[in-house]
């Protein structure tokens, strides 16, 4: 019993969390993602963990919407790309290589969206 409480306790906050975001625009993607390692976001620094995240449109513009516990973390805009000339399925996410960059890529329909975070403490950032 106690089991079923805390998964319908999980799934009241998820619930909330997505009509956060749905708020913000109409929502192409949503899931959740594990940063590995810390995250440069402009001045901000998003640190490792599980996030959820989400692809939205809004005024004519897809965004990148990280959040934890409801609250938005980072939104910046995506990059489209044709699915054809980048394959993906789902989402993935992967350090490219160097180590510089977090990248994140949503398939959606006939495009490909993707987003680069700098990884906080590289060298070179």
């Amino acid at each position: 019993m106690w089991k079923l409480a805390k998964a319908l306790a999980l799934i009241a906050v998820l619930s909330v969390a997505a009509l956060a975001i749905a708020q913000e625009g109409n929502v192409l993607y949503q899931g959740n993602i594990n940063l590995p390692r810390d995250i440069k976001f402009g001045d901000q620094t998003v640190a490792r963990g599980s996030y959820q995240i989400a692809l939205t449109e809004s005024q004519g513009d897809t965004w990148f919407v990280l959040s934890k516990a409801g609250q938005e973390v980072s939104r910046d805009l995506a990059i489209e790309w044709p699915a054809n000339e980048l394959p993906t399925q789902g989402m993935q996410s992967e350090i490219l290589e160097g180590g510089e960059y977090f990248r994140v890529r949503v398939r959606h329909g006939s495009s490909v969206y993707f987003i680069h975070y700098l990884i906080a403490g590289h060298p070179e950032v």
